[in-house]
Order: structure tokens, then C-alpha cells, then sequence
């Protein structure tokens, strides 16, 4: 979308679709800490709700051909990016530990994952007939009606969940024995304790960032 826009409009393409993935990345980094604090304070089932009108706005910015619209588009998306890999798995976690289901998360962590490959070949399909069809926005617009249909499947199937009112069951024995630290919220400096005491929790982020920054260096220059 980007290329075929920009490369249209201005001799230096490259330039401009470059500005767009930095301003999206830079909304992520400088947004991501607070975002996943507000969910936990204020609810995952909201983080995901929000998440679906940002995606959705971002989505539809690309209908606009005034830069400052793309460059909000971009911001909205990467704080949409944010509430994506935190908000939905957050509040999966803390509803399986509300009904004593924690054993049943690597299985449906495994399906989704599985899943997530198939979904993919399956949009690639379809974002090919929709750009067809609408242009090189045709995709964004397909992807606004998919995004309401998840936001409206959380907000009318989902119980809201936030972080210290979860009790699991081995939570509930501790409290029997005068342990009261469930109710506590984890803080940032909490989650950088938690990393550097675990070096393997730093190695994943470490392979997940260098495949994403791979895999965005290809899609940029393609």
C-alpha cells in the first residue's frame, strides 16, 4: 500500500513508506510500558476493546491522502500494536487462573499459534481480491469489518479481568495462611525484576526482536 501511494505522489518512495514504519515502531516503543500498565489496571477486556477502535481508525487513515492523517494512522497502530500482544493473552491468563483453568493454556496457546499460519494464508487471499477490487487500500478497509467483529465478540462474551483481582485456587491456599499478596499490582520495575532474574525470558524477547526486525527489513525494501 505504502510504495504504490508514496511512489505515486513523490519521486522518493522509500523515504516516506521508511518514515511510516518508524513512526509506527516509535509509537509502540515509547507507548508500550504504559499501555500494558493501564490494562492491568483498568481492565484487558477494555485493553482489547480499544485496541480494535485504534486498529480500526489506523486502518481507515489510510482512505486519507494529507500526510499528518497517515502519520496519526501509524501512531494509533502502533499503540494498537501494543494493547495486541498484551491485552487478548493478559486476559486469557487471568480468566483460566479465575476458573482453575491453567493447565489448559499451552494446549490453546498451541492451537492459536498453529492457527495463526493458516489465518494468515487465508488473509493473504483475501487481502489480494480486496486490493483488487478497492485499490491499495481495499485490505485496510477489509480488515476494519474483522476488526468489529472481534471487539464486538469481547465485549458481549468476555468478563473483565485486571491485575490483583484474579485468584487462583493455589492463590486462595496462600491467602489461608495469611499470605495477602494477590491482591497486590505488578509495576514496570516488578516486570524488570522478573527478567533479570530469568535470563531465558531475555533470550526469547532477544530472538523474537532480531526475527521481527528481519522479517520488517524484508518487508520494507520488497
Amino acid at each position: 500500500y505504502a510504495s504504490k501511494t508514496f511512489g505515486a505522489a513523490t519521486g522518493n518512495a522509500m523515504t516516506w513508506v521508511s518514515r511510516l514504519f518508524l513512526t509506527g515502531f516509535a509509537s509502540t516503543a515509547l507507548f508500550g510500558p504504559l499501555v500494558g500498565r493501564l490494562c492491568d489496571t483498568y481492565g484487558r477486556k477494555a485493553g482489547t476493546l480499544v485496541f480494535s477502535l485504534l486498529y480500526s481508525l489506523g486502518a481507515m487513515s489510510t482512505k486519507s491522502n494529507v500526510l499528518g492523517v497517515l502519520l496519526a494512522g501509524r501512531v494509533m497502530g502502533g499503540i494498537g500494536t501494543s494493547l495486541l500482544f498484551s491485552a487478548p493473552e493478559a486476559w486469557l491468563v487471568g480468566d483460566a487462573a479465575r476458573n482453575g483453568l491453567e493447565g489448559s493454556l499451552g494446549e490453546t496457546f498451541g492451537l492459536a499459534y498453529a492457527g495463526d499460519s493458516i489465518v494468515a494464508i487465508l488473509a493473504g487471499q483475501m487481502a489480494g481480491l480486496a486490493a483488487g477490487t478497492r485499490g491499495p487500500s481495499g485490505p485496510f478497509e477489509l480488515s476494519v469489518g474483522f476488526l468489529i467483529l472481534g471487539g464486538l465478540l469481547a465485549a458481549f462474551t468476555w468478563k473483565e479481568n485486571v491485575a490483583g483481582n484474579v485468584v487462583s485456587s493455589s492463590d486462595e491456599e496462600a491467602g489461608k495462611d495469611g499470605d495477602d499478596g494477590a491482591g497486590s499490582k505488578p509495576t514496570i520495575r516488578d516486570a524488570v525484576k522478573v527478567v533479570k532474574e530469568d535470563p531465558k525470558i531475555m533470550l526469547v524477547g532477544s530472538i523474537q526482536s532480531l526475527f521481527e526486525a528481519a522479517m520488517y527489513i524484508f518487508v520494507l525494501n520488497w
